[in-house]
């Protein structure tokens, strides 16, 4: 997996002709429940945990971590005992909890481009990330618009195929847990492309999804990452902001 400096300068591959079908606003104080879950489809009411992974998140999602203010969504991860399930159904305690959001209730969608603005947080295990997950509740596909893990300077993406190898590409981000920075997925029925801050970092040809699929928004805890060892502070502890999810389609 290469790292790429800067990527490629563009300017935005949205097509004139595609429609904008999502962009909620995040006015108010109050996160809209019609457009947002805050937990995975299907999961207990009492709070939800991680996507299959495991032991590696120390998290326990609760809608009380996702929160409106100031035009932003804040998607909080606290280092607070939480009661909540292993994927057994058995009781367990995690060592934090934290927030996230899916547009599984309001908004899936087959082809489109996506436009997140957002400041990341930079921290001690703390794993925040942008997704689609299919709507069929099937994995894969999976396509990760972002992951970040701790205080690295190098932010990931990755595509999960419904068949074959992994795919994905890093860059380097060393100033998105300051400011607000944009990331772009552009996904027509042959290609999937990214983009950071109007920048092509990585594209391909192979795996492409054909099905609906819905976006998530996350911040996940993991005492497991490598940037647990280099990171000084609490564990768990951080915001991530998202000034606005847009989606286009074709």
């Amino acid at each position: 997996m290469s790292v790429l400096a800067h990527g490629t300068a563009s300017a935005t591959p949205l097509p004139s002709s595609w429609k904008l079908k999502f962009a909620p606003s995040f006015s108010g104080t109050k996160l809209n429940t019609k457009v947002w879950a805050t937990c995975y489809p299907g999961a207990s009411s009492k709070g939800c945990t991680n996507y299959g992974a495991g032991g590696a998140e120390q998290e326990w999602y609760q809608s009380s971590q996702a929160t409106v203010s100031g035009g932003v969504l804040h998607l909080t991860a606290r280092p607070v005992a939480t009661s909540g399930y292993n994927s057994l159904g058995k009781l367990k305690t995690y060592e934090c909890r934290s927030g996230m959001v899916t547009t599984y209730p309001s908004f899936k969608f087959e082809y489109g481009f996506v436009q997140v603005r957002a400041r990341l947080p930079y921290g001690k295990g703390l794993w925040p990330a942008f997704w689609l997950a299919a709507a069929n509740n099937k994995w894969p596909p999976e396509v990760d618009i972002l992951e970040h893990w701790g205080a690295n300077t190098i932010s990931k993406l990755y595509l999960h195929p419904t068949s074959g190898i992994r795919q994905g590409a890093q860059y380097n981000a060393p100033t998105a847990n300051s400011g607000w920075h944009t990331w772009w997925l552009y996904w027509t029925k042959t290609r999937l492309t990214w983009y950071y801050d109007g920048r092509q970092v990585y594209t391909t040809t192979k795996g492409v999804p054909h099905q609906a699929m819905y976006f998530i928004a996350n911040l996940a805890d993991t005492t497991n990452s490598a940037a647990v060892t280099n990171v000084k502070g609490t564990a768990c502890s951080g915001t991530l902001l998202i000034q606005s999810v847009k989606i286009w389609v074709p």
